[in-house]
């Protein structure tokens, strides 16, 4: 991998970086800074800099694959979402803003901890106890831990087909979709873990249910931050669950939105009552923007993820043949919030991928290619 890449990766804490230093360089009249950089400036770098089809070449791969300096990178980022958690109550507490800079730096928090459920996406795939223990730590810092049940288990399983609840429908609205992922993705959840602990010879109400586990969690860890900093304001801080409710919600419906973007449409073939045929390169959408694949840790490149789920996102691959989005996902998912627009945009670009899909020989050249 080029220098230039290898640390384009420390691109990733901008966000961060805007959010806080531009609180303390333009005060108050700054909180939306980080909703500004993350879909205003980003797009605007997306279109300076242009797409990366570069993929780490063979003989590099082993070097880059087992490069420290990539995990200290994703790791990094849990202690910082609970350093930005921390810091975000004592300026919500103890600062003189207006309700607008308090709900303004809310979701500017928020989008960054839509970034951190990306983190745990990537540790979740990963095998040892310290990465998971590292995703759960992740997830429960946003409200969403079952997500590491379904996105492995459920999602990954049924994606591209009618089983999936963060499949997006064409002509689905992403506002309709978050309410099947939400309430289809808990449900799924729920019965893979039921499933779970049947196998195991558990019973659904006890201490070993997950799901139970990942609903309390979060709840303590927010009358904590609330207790810790009314003690420490003398009175109780009604704003900081309305905060750690509030930042939750928006990373949230930020990572159901880049699920929308990622799958819209997009089917595997019935080859059997139930049964689909393999996920392949061809089944998720993909962008290959510079800088925002740098700040997402190659997201972006979502297909080979399907294909390969335990590839590290360093040594993720692009494929050409894979569908294509117009724009990264910061701006994809702006036009996603308005439907009209969203389905002329992406419509005619799922027609065509669907009439090349049709043809049996291009799926197993194209699946021979990734193999």
């Amino acid at each position: 991998m080029k220098p230039l890449k290898k640390f384009g990766f420390l691109w990733s804490y901008s966000l961060l970086a805007v959010i806080v230093g531009s609180y303390y360089l333009g005060g108050p009249a700054w909180t939306f800074a980080g909703v500004v950089y993350a879909y205003g400036v980003l797009p605007l770098l997306d279109a300076v800099f242009g797409k990366d089809r570069s993929n780490v070449a063979s003989e590099d791969y082993e070097q880059v694959l087992n490069d420290r300096y990539f995990d200290v990178l994703v790791y990094s980022f849990v202690y910082l979402q609970y350093s930005l958690l921390i810091w975000g109550c004592w300026v919500l507490v103890f600062e003189p803003l207006t309700v607008l800079q308090q709900l303004r730096l809310i979701v500017s928090i928020g989008v960054f901890s839509g970034t951190i459920i990306n983190i745990a996406h990537e540790l979740g795939h990963r095998s040892s106890r310290f990465a998971q223990v590292h995703a759960k730590l992740a997830l429960l810092s946003v409200s969403y831990m079952h997500f590491l049940i379904e996105h492995n288990r459920g999602h990954h399983v049924h994606v591209a087909t009618p089983l999936d609840p963060a499949t997006a429908r064409k002509n689905q609205s992403l506002y309709a979709f978050w309410w099947q992922t939400l309430v289809g993705s808990y449900r799924s959840a729920w019965r893979i873990e039921k499933r779970l602990l049947a196998k195991a010879g558990h019973p659904v109400w006890s201490s070993h249910n997950n799901m139970l586990w990942f609903a309390g969690l979060p709840v303590l860890l927010a009358v904590a931050l609330t207790a810790g900093f009314s003690l420490a304001a003398g009175q109780i801080a009604w704003i900081v669950p309305l905060f750690f409710a509030g930042q939750s919600l928006v990373g949230i419906l930020l990572l159901e939105s880049v699920n929308y973007i990622e799958h819209y449409g997009i089917t595997r073939r019935e080859i059997a009552p139930g049964k689909y045929e393999r996920v392949n390169p061809l089944h998720s959408w993909n962008a290959g923007q510079f800088i925002s694949n740098l700040v997402l840790f190659q997201l972006q490149r979502h297909s080979d993820h399907h294909a390969y789920a335990a590839r590290p996102y360093q040594v993720l691959r692009h494929f050409d043949e894979s569908p294509q989005l117009p724009f990264g996902y910061p701006l994809m998912i702006l036009m996603a919030m308005l439907p009209p627009l969203w389905f002329r945009l992406m419509n005619p670009r799922l027609e065509a991928w669907q009439a090349r899909a049709c043809s049996s020989e291009e799926i197993l050249k194209t699946v021979r290619q990734f193999a």
